[in-house]
């Protein structure tokens, strides 16, 4: 596994400023980062504490930051730190995520997986989200996947953090931006959030009006998904006669890597029914169509017109494109693009 190495370029740091600076007067907070790296975010005349468990890293941080080389999701408390109780405090930076940190040699990847029980997760970033609830600052300012908030099963694991913080402002930008020869780009946002007692719902996220780098804007609730109307996962326990199998469903980047329809079943195999075999050729279809969407619809679901998909639906049962069904993606993506 190569978790690899990314600098934070000087665009993305000054963006999360702004988004500060409109609300908090930074001169009166310690403002931490800790998973800091070489220090990208350290760059103005501010109280900074910077942590990392690379110790190589950290040393190219300037000596006037206050450094801390420790596992920053080991015996976290504010005293780790140095920071006091009635200290205001700002988080901020690019934590790791999606198995991808700062963290250059094996040792530390062992080290790295030294982590208190009630942060552990399989994703180090939403591990680094639930560590900000424990600190308790007034703002967090990081970039972490999009995901994190618009898949459930992430949202849910976010627990403490999504109870206590609440998102007031974004911006998504590319994966690609880090990662330029990978294949599959996906949507990072850069989150402020700030410490409230209502905290965020899953409806919160729904209505929530994401703002892209190119300048468009978009919510879930904007959009009709597929999961209306067929499952995503494999379903054994349902004992009807299927009439096909059919790929795991995740989002429409995974769309894109795998294989829809499948010649036999495996753990990865959804049943298909003769009720809902045209949604399926639905999916299959605008996997043809997905590299014409713009990588910030990357993690979302696969999204359907139903209405005018029920009057054009047994089009889709030949799996060969059409002029019908290439109309019919034309004028969807338009709609949202």
């Amino acid at each position: 596994m190569n978790l690899g190495s990314f600098y934070t370029p000087e665009f993305i740091v000054e963006i999360a400023y702004k988004m500060l600076e409109k609300v908090a007067n930074l001169s009166e907070f310690t403002l931490l980062d800790s998973s800091c790296g070489y220090g990208d975010f350290f760059t103005k005349n501010l109280k900074y504490i910077g942590a990392d468990i690379d110790e190589i890293a950290l040393q190219k941080v300037s000596p006037k930051i206050r450094k801390f080389y420790t596992n920053s999701l080991l015996n976290l408390n504010r005293a780790k730190f140095d920071i006091k109780n009635n200290e205001k405090l700002i988080i901020i930076g690019n934590p790791p995520y999606n198995d991808k940190t700062s963290i250059i040699r094996n040792k530390i990847k062992q080290d790295l997986f030294e982590i208190d029980k009630e942060l552990i997760y399989r994703d180090l970033g939403i591990s680094f989200l639930r560590s900000y609830a424990v600190l308790e600052p007034e703002f967090v300012c990081v970039l972490h996947p999009l995901s994190y908030l618009i898949k459930q099963t992430n949202f849910k694991a976010l627990a403490k953090f999504r109870a206590n913080y609440r998102l007031i402002d974004d911006l998504i930008i590319s994966s690609e931006i880090f990662t330029p020869n990978s294949s599959t780009f996906f949507p990072i946002i850069i989150a402020l959030y700030e410490k409230n007692s209502l905290g965020m719902d899953f409806k919160f996220i729904k209505k929530y009006k994401f703002k892209t780098y190119e300048g468009t804007k978009f919510s879930l609730n904007d959009f009709d998904f597929i999961t209306n109307y067929v499952k995503k996962y494999p379903n054994p326990r349902d004992t009807r006669k299927e009439v096909a199998f059919f790929h795991t469903l995740r989002d429409i980047n995974a769309l894109k890597r795998n294989q829809t329809f499948m010649s036999k079943p495996s753990s990865n195999s959804i049943k298909v029914f003769a009720e809902n075999l045209k949604y399926y050729c639905y999916i299959h279809h605008f996997k043809q169509f997905a590299s014409k969407l713009p990588y910030y619809f990357g993690n979302l679901d696969i999204f359907i017109d139903n209405a005018k998909f029920l009057k054009i639906s047994d089009e889709f049962l030949d799996l060969k494109p059409k002029p019908i069904i290439t109309n019919y993606f034309d004028k969807l993506f338009k709609e949202y693009v």
